[in-house]
């Protein structure tokens, strides 16, 4: 039976990220296809009150990479006004289960997949797992060298591992609806839908196995977002040395 998957992107203003990660994406869309040649995907970004070049961007990136997809993938895209990555998340969730979707996977515009992303994924939902819960780290290219150090030694990244990022995981449609969906929540909205998918008794995976690249901007959407956690690396460090750090940019600052 074939496969039907979504790819959830929030984005809001993320002209400068968004073409890395639609070029991510359609690398994992192809590799998903050579396992699965009849998989049929759909990319939808939701584009959250953007006012640069993310949507042209990302279209413009998607027709350069997708040129070898056969019709077996198209991107689509939604434009509203959420104000949240978790409303704008389950825009593009709901999206996905209009058209049919077996399962949706997320991640962040800001965010770099890697070519097994999706097979993987597609991989374990056939063994039976409900959901699968990817591991990120920081771009070196933008996060300082303390900060990236610091992030790993607080991460162990590994099979089994307890994080959840939003900007990396995937869930059986199914599943995903029994548990109520993300919430439209300002951050935090991927803790929740996981902690409702264990409350259905849902089979969660946690790899290290399809691990991504997100942005080490210190300064991000979410208040209480990535950016957040890398910033208050950054201020620990400088509490060291002598160093103040000014307040984290919130998502209704942007």
């Amino acid at each position: 039976m074939s496969q039907r998957v979504a790819v959830a992107i929030p984005a809001c203003n993320e002209e400068e990220r968004v073409v890395r990660c639609v070029e991510s994406v359609a690398g994992a869309v192809r590799a998903l296809l050579r396992a699965e040649s009849d998989a049929r995907v759909t990319v939808i970004l939701a584009a959250d009150s953007c006012t640069d070049r993310t949507v042209g961007a990302a279209r413009e990136a998607w027709a350069a990479a997708s040129s070898v997809l056969n019709g077996h993938a198209e991107l689509e895209v939604l434009e509203g006004t959420w104000a949240s990555a978790g409303g704008a998340r389950q825009a593009a969730a709901n999206h996905a289960l209009r058209l049919g979707a077996d399962w949706i996977a997320s991640t962040d515009a800001d965010t770099a997949v890697p070519q097994n992303w999706l097979s993987y994924q597609v991989e374990r939902a056939r063994t039976g797992a409900d959901a699968v819960l990817g591991t990120v780290e920081p771009d070196p290219t933008e996060c300082p060298e303390h900060v990236f150090r610091l992030w790993h030694l607080e991460h162990d990244l590994s099979e089994g591992h307890p994080y959840i990022h939003a900007a990396n995981m995937g869930v059986r449609a199914g599943a995903f609806q029994a548990a109520g969906g993300f919430p439209n929540v300002e951050c935090s909205e991927d803790e929740a839908v996981v902690e409702a998918l264990r409350a259905h008794g849902a089979r969660v995976e946690a790899t290290d196995r399809i691990r991504a690249i997100t942005s080490g901007r210190l300064r991000g959407r979410a208040a209480l977002g990535f950016a957040y956690h890398l910033r208050n690396l950054a201020a620990q460090h400088g509490a060291h040395h002598g160093v103040q750090h000014g307040p984290v940019e919130g998502f209704a600052d942007r």
